[in-house]
C-alpha cells in the first residue's frame, strides 16, 4: 500500500512551501503522480444570483488579465518546485472564484489517495483555505495530511494516533499505514471520558492488533481527561514523546458546529506543530 496518486495546492504563500515539498516528497517515495493545482482568484465578486450585473465590460477584463498573469507565475514555481526532482506530476491552472476553489479541490480529490495541504491557519490564511480542507475531508473520502509551516520534511518516526473507536479514527488510522510503517514506535492515545479506563483500553485491543499485523511497533496509552480540550491533551502528549505525526478523525462534529463551539479537528488545526494525518 502506497499514495500513488497525490494532490496538493501551490497558492504562492510561504507558508505553503512546506506541504508542497511535503506532497513531492511523498511522491518520490511511492514512484507515483503528483497533481498540482494553482489557483489564481477572480476578486469581483460572481455567484449565479449575482453574474457581474452592472459590472463594466473593462473592468472584468482587467481583473481576468490579471487573475491570468498570477497564475501563469504560479504554474512556473510549480514545475519549478517538481522539477526539482524525478516525479511524475502534473500542474493545473485554476482562475477560479474564491467560492469555487473547495468544489474543485474535493473533486479532484476523490480520485486520489491523498491530499497534502499547509494549516488552514495563521497569517496568511483566509476562510479559503479552512473551507478547502473541510471540503477535501467531507467531500471526497481522501485522507488530508496538514502541514504546518514550519515543517523541516522530516521522515515520520515517532506518531501517535488519537483513537476513540469511531469510524472517522478507523479511516485515519487505515490511510496512515504507509507513513506509520516508517515509524518505530505508534502510540495508541485514548483519552478516557469515564472512569472506566480499562474497559477503554480493551477496547483499543483491535486496533493494536490490526497495526501489529502490519508489522508496526504499538504502544498504548489510556490518559486522563484532565483539561478542558482534548486537543490540548493529545498535543501535551505527543510534544512529550516527541512525535512527529498526528494520526486522527476530522471533524466527527459538524464543521458548523465545530466553528461554533469549537471541537478537536478545528483546535488541532489551530495550532498544528507536527503534521496531522486526518479522516473523516
Amino acid at each position: 500500500m502506497s499514495y500513488r496518486s497525490i494532490l496538493t495546492i501551490w497558492d504562492g504563500k510561504d507558508s505553503s512551501i512546506a506541504s508542497v515539498r511535503k506532497a513531492i516528497s511523498l511522491t518520490l517515495e511511492a514512484g507515483g503522480h503528483l497533481h498540482i493545482i494553482c489557483p489564481a482568484y477572480i476578486s469581483i465578486l460572481q455567484t449565479q444570483a449575482y453574474p457581474y450585473t452592472g459590472i463594466p465590460v473593462e473592468l472584468m477584463d482587467e481583473e481576468r488579465e490579471r487573475a491570468e498573469n498570477e497564475v501563469i507565475k504560479l504554474v512556473s514555481e510549480a514545475e519549478r518546485f517538481a522539477k526539482e526532482e524525478v516525479i511524475f506530476y502534473s500542474v493545473e491552472a485554476a482562475v477560479i472564484n474564491r467560492d469555487q476553489l473547495s468544489n474543485l479541490m474535493s473533486q479532484t480529490a476523490k480520485f486520489c489517495d491523498l491530499v497534502v495541504l499547509p494549516r488552514p491557519f495563521g497569517p496568511e490564511r483566509t476562510e479559503v483555505d479552512e473551507k478547502i480542507t473541510e471540503s477535501a475531508l467531507i467531500d471526497s473520502e481522501c485522507p488530508v495530511l496538514i502541514i504546518p509551516d514550519e515543517d523541516s520534511g522530516h521522515r515520520e518516526t515517532n506518531a501517535v494516533i488519537a483513537w476513540d473507536g469511531s469510524t472517522h479514527a478507523l479511516r485515519a488510522v487505515r490511510s496512515a499505514i504507509p507513513l506509520l510503517k516508517k515509524a518505530s514506535k505508534v502510540d495508541i492515545v485514548i483519552i478516557a471520558n469515564t472512569r472506566h479506563t480499562e474497559i477503554e483500553a480493551e477496547v483499543s485491543n483491535d486496533i493494536a492488533t490490526f497495526l501489529t499485523r502490519h508489522r508496526i511497533n504499538v504502544e498504548v496509552n489510556v490518559l486522563p481527561h484532565s483539561a478542558a480540550k482534548i486537543s490540548d491533551i493529545l498535543r501535551t502528549h505527543a510534544n512529550e514523546l516527541g512525535a512527529n505525526l498526528i494520526v486522527m478523525g476530522g471533524y466527527g462534529h459538524s464543521p458548523m458546529r465545530e466553528f461554533l463551539f469549537g471541537g478537536p479537528t478545528r483546535n488541532m488545526l489551530q495550532d498544528c506543530r507536527v503534521p496531522i494525518l486526518m479522516a473523516h
